[in-house]
């Protein structure tokens, strides 16, 4: 006798008696979607004055700027963690995120100049 046929499996008999399959006919119903009405909508209106009126153009293209600056220290360490380590895929994949990062700072930045012309 082996180890594998003296595995007692009268118990899990009974389990599968005792499941029903879920077929097209049986399937539970799909979960109602919330619909919201216009009235709704209407009834939840927010105030929005002077939501702006606290922000300098200053503080908006000093913060841009530090943005860019992070970003582009990150992605200085992460090639030179890559040089490191040898170069794996997770380092690739860090690259290319942080990469990703400094260019989308960067664009922040260069639309916060034009608009602020």
């Amino acid at each position: 006798m082996s180890s594998i046929s003296s595995i007692d499996t009268s118990i899990y008999s009974g389990l599968l008696e005792s499941t029903t399959a879920t077929t097209g006919r049986n399937a539970p119903e799909a979960p109602a979607v919330p619909t919201y009405s216009s009235s709704e909508a209407e009834n939840s209106r927010v105030d929005l004055n002077n939501y702006y009126s606290n922000i300098r153009p200053e503080d908006l293209l000093s913060m841009a700027g530090d943005n860019v600056v992070r970003s582009a220290q990150d992605l200085d360490n992460v090639m030179v963690s890559a040089l490191q380590n040898g170069y794996s895929v997770q380092d690739a994949c860090n690259i290319k995120m942080a990469q990703t990062a400094y260019q989308a700072n960067c664009a922040v930045y260069d639309s916060i100049i034009e608009m602020s012309v």
